[in-house]
């Protein structure tokens, strides 16, 4: 009867050694799905902080042998999406299963101005007043207001002179409009009195040809003149 159990005893831990020498490590990394894009653009508001706040489309996270694991994810980034300031944002969701392997995925948030494409230097410009006839501007587009822009050394009038300006688009034909006044200042007695949206449109708007046209009225302080610029590139 000794005998036997001695060796049953023995016969058990055999297969013991047996079981446990035939499993494997998991060395497999969990998988992480978004729902919806990785990669999304958003246009800024037509007003300064209109734009909602940035929501996580979604995730899931599992792995083959803890199974679902999205409970465990970690978002980072996120807090920092702002969908009313101009960016390229990155929220990235990471997780780690029972045996510490780890799995990231990055979603990409870009907030633009729809009209990016026409910032920059403008080095062969035009203006039909008696000012000047050949010059160059720089065009800024704004961080926070969607289509508007910033023309600075408009017409020529200085560097410190900078007018704002709307685009409706960016498509040739598109109507471009500025606020005007005795406020909007070109120096000393000089303001810019009107525009005129119906002639101030843009002319070429793709990625290898950017130009518009602002026809406008300005006073020297003493007489009132209509001219026309041209912003090419």
């Amino acid at each position: 009867m000794r005998k036997n159990l001695k060796f049953g005893i023995m016969a058990f831990a055999i297969v013991s050694i047996i079981v446990t020498g035939c499993s494997k490590d998991d060395t497999s990394a969990p998988t992480i799905s978004l729902t919806g894009s990785t990669d999304e653009t958003v246009s800024l508001p037509t007003v300064a902080g209109n734009n909602a706040a940035w929501t996580d489309a979604g995730y899931t996270a599992t792995d083959d042998e803890d199974g679902t694991i999205t409970a465990k994810v970690i978002v980072s980034g996120a807090s920092d999406v702002n969908l009313n300031r101009k960016g390229v944002y990155t929220v990235t969701y990471s997780v780690s299963d029972e045996a510490g392997n780890a799995a990231s995925a990055t979603r990409t948030i870009r907030v633009v101005n729809d009209v990016e494409l026409f910032a920059g230097d403008y080095n062969n410009c035009t203006d039909t007043s008696s000012i000047v006839n050949n010059y160059n501007a720089t065009v800024l587009t704004s961080d926070t207001v969607n289509n508007l822009v910033s023309i600075n050394n408009f017409g020529a009038f200085g560097s410190t002179v900078s007018l704002y300006a709307t685009f409706a688009g960016t498509a040739p034909g598109s109507s471009i409009t500025m606020p005007a006044g005795p406020s909007v200042s070109l120096g000393g007695t000089a303001y810019f009195s009107a525009q005129y949206p119906a002639n101030s449109f843009v002319v070429t708007g793709s990625s290898s040809s950017q130009s518009f046209t602002v026809n406008y009225q300005w006073n020297d302080g003493a007489a009132f003149e209509v001219a026309t610029s041209y912003f090419i590139r």
